[in-house]
């Protein structure tokens, strides 16, 4: 017998607000790894339209897909007492680390710190997604075209303070920088279709982590990107997830302090992108998303 997995079929498969990341249930739900039904219910919190609800097996799970505080650290939704929280910019931190931050941004005060303490434990990182220029790619990513590589690499994002060293290394080590807005068309740069040839013709796939906060962590689409196309990721944070991304297996950590034009002399770089890749296939894919789930809800609730 399938799982029950009870969804709220308005925002997973029509996703009016525009929130990133909801296709990943759309995967969840259309694997046929589940006996899907749905429901109505919405959580009535600060930034609630950010993440949905979900039974599985009558157990109530949170999906929660935005990259800061809200909607998981709020009095709705420690009122609304979820067997399991998933959020996708959660990283692993002690007890003692998230209490700290508790007190110093006043954040769960009307918890006390053993109630605090438990809550923390129900939440769980899962897995990521790909910017919109590349769902094009999934399913398809057999059939990506290579191109000749002319680039040590590429990056192309947001310009802010504390990417500026950054930006500096990358001047002097031949990594193209390109500042953009992807959320705002008049600060786009780059057409699709010139961005998606930038990459496929650089040698590794640059990635940067997103803002992030006191409570979670700055994945990057970038990282599924990469990996769609094979590149050897190079990244300067170490994300969390729930079936880890290996540090020196499925991608290179690098710090302002690091020779990139020595990094291929040091790693196997077509065996990190093949390892990223199958990473890529066992979890972001939309069977992957599918099988991460349907672990993660084993794990927790047998």
């Amino acid at each position: 017998m399938k799982p029950s997995l009870v969804i709220n079929k308005d925002y997973v498969f029509t996703n009016s607000y525009n929130t990133l990341g909801p296709e990943m249930l759309t995967y969840v739900a259309n694997s046929g790894l589940f006996d899907v039904t749905y429901h109505q219910e919405h959580l009535n919190t600060g930034k609630g339209e950010r993440g949905t609800i979900v039974y599985y097996n009558g157990k109530k799970v949170y999906v929660d897909f935005w990259e800061y505080l809200m909607p998981t650290y709020t009095k709705g939704t420690s009122d609304a007492k979820f067997d399991l929280i998933i959020k996708l910019q959660h990283y692993n931190y002690t007890v003692e680390y998230f209490e700290s931050r508790c007190q110093k941004k006043q954040t769960l005060t009307f918890l006390t710190p053993e109630q605090r303490a438990e809550f923390i434990k129900k939440i769980v990182p899962w897995t990521f997604f790909c910017s919109r220029m590349m769902r094009q790619f999934i399913g398809k990513e057999d059939q990506i075209v290579p191109v000749p590589v002319d680039k040590l690499g590429f990056f192309c994002g947001k310009l802010w303070k504390c990417r500026n060293a950054m930006k500096e290394k990358f001047d002097k080590e031949g990594v193209e920088y390109t500042r953009s807005s992807q959320e705002w068309r008049s600060q786009r740069p780059l057409t699709d279709d010139e961005y998606i040839q930038k990459m496929k013709s650089s040698k590794f796939g640059v990635v940067l982590a997103g803002r992030r906060s006191w409570f979670t962590e700055g994945k990057n689409r970038r990282e599924a990107d990469y990996m769609i196309l094979k590149k050897p990721l190079l990244m300067n944070y170490k994300p969390c997830y729930y079936n880890p991304l290996i540090e020196g297996k499925h991608y290179i950590y690098f710090d302002l302090n690091t020779n990139l034009k020595e990094i291929e002399n040091q790693y196997n770089i077509d065996e990190i992108a093949k390892n990223g890749y199958e990473w890529y296939k066992e979890n972001m894919s939309p069977e992957g998303c599918a099988k991460s789930f349907l672990k993660i809800m084993t794990d927790k609730f047998g």
